[in-house]
């Protein structure tokens, strides 16, 4: 069988409107749950196809593959970040990379981080781990319907001398947290500042050096179009020293490939000194095709555009059963909105009702959460507020 490369689908992708044309699940439903999970576009089916025919045909060298992959995925995570490639570790998930964070930090007994009281579990877990097997003490921060106030982050880590605040970028519940000002707080409390990504990455401008963020991790299967199983994580390199490496690999160290057995643990003095050996090369794929779309849109106009969608769903809300619950400050508006009835008691029968329809958010703590992504436009919102109208 020939095996024959097939061509980009990008270069036809000029602006947002035209990306709705990569994404064959706007012609079957309105899909407006990305902070669930988000759909593949053409392109990257395109490439893991061509990626699964050619290692089932031909006889290529997987892991000069997965070095090269790697390499070019790791520069491009930095570009959407705003970090540099040798900070970036190439994970399995959002909360793998946390767990390198809070597995190889170091930290004594009795030491306190904290997390706000609404954060999804998967940030929290990690440090319940740590008090079993280090005796960390894990402080919550006070919250209302998911959105956090400064003044108890400060106080939270000032009184506690808490050393790792973890925090979300944006919350499940839609707040985007003031990354600035949260970073201040913790430069002035000499406390390190951890950051979940996972739910604005891609689609909500955010950048490591400006944001004073010490350590990142994301995962691929929401916001940013991708199989799961693969995300990235950045670590400062003015903290590298007080993170070890938990888990070692061959491609922790530097390896000699010409010499098997020289046993020399020499770490490498970058992100892959977290890493674990061989990884997920289809999730890399399709990680890295997401992110040459994002690239090629551009973040800050991709944010413009889901906004400029909650603002239409906003404005056809008004005078309805419905209330909007997300906090509308402009820096905490993020790409989740989210909204009720003014009988909450009635948001999980409104889901029900939309899903006959083919209409798809999600009910998060009896919130109804609206997340459009690039793939949709005002015609998905009027699909969704019509609806709503006659529930």
């Amino acid at each position: 069988m020939t095996i024959t490369e097939t061509s980009s689908l990008l270069p036809e992708i000029k602006n947002i409107s035209d990306s709705r044309g990569l994404f064959p699940v706007t012609e079957t439903c309105v899909y407006l749950d990305s902070a669930h999970y988000s759909q593949y576009s053409l392109e990257t089916r395109r490439r893991l196809i061509d990626f699964i025919d050619e290692f089932t045909f031909t006889n290529k060298n997987l892991s000069l593959f997965n070095m090269k992959i790697s390499d070019t995925l790791k520069e491009k995570c930095a570009g959407l970040i705003g970090g540099e490639k040798d900070d970036i570790i190439i994970t399995g998930s959002t909360t793998h990379g946390l767990n390198i964070f809070a597995n190889g930090v170091r930290l004594e007994k009795g030491d306190h981080v904290a997390v706000a009281d609404s954060e999804f579990p998967a940030l929290v877990y990690p440090w319940l781990n740590q008090e079993k097997l280090r005796g960390i003490k894990t402080v919550m921060i006070p919250s209302l319907n998911g959105q956090i106030k400064l003044s108890d982050i400060e106080t939270t880590l000032r009184e506690n001398k808490v050393k790792v605040l973890t925090i979300s970028s944006v919350e499940f519940l839609g707040f985007r947290n003031d990354l600035l000002s949260v970073s201040k707080i913790c430069k002035e409390n000499n406390c390190l500042l951890v950051v979940d990504g996972i739910q604005g990455t891609g689609v909500c401008p955010i950048n490591m050096k400006e944001h004073g963020i010490d350590f990142f991790s994301a995962g691929s299967q929401k916001w940013m179009m991708a199989p799961a199983g693969v995300g990235f994580a950045y670590i400062s390199p003015s903290i590298k020293e007080k993170v070890d490496p938990t888990y070692v690999s061959t491609s922790s160290i530097n390896y000699n490939f010409k010499n098997f057995l020289d046993y020399k643990l020499d770490l490498r003095n970058d992100g892959a000194a977290y890493e674990n050996s061989t990884p997920n090369t289809l999730g890399m794929i399709g990680l890295e095709s997401s992110i040459d779309l994002f690239l090629q849109l551009g973040v800050d106009n991709i944010f413009r555009h889901i906004l400029n969608l909650q603002d239409l769903f906003i404005e056809e809300m008004k005078d309805t059963d419905f209330v909007i619950e997300s906090n509308l400050e402009p820096v905490h508006r993020s790409n989740i909105l989210i909204f009720s009835h003014k009988d909450p008691a009635k948001n999980e029968f409104v889901q029900s009702e939309l899903e006959k329809e083919k209409i798809f958010i999600a009910l998060r703590e009896n919130f109804l959460r609206l997340a459009a992504h690039i793939f949709n436009n005002e015609n998905d919102i009027l699909a969704l507020t019509d609806k709503l109208k006659k529930i």
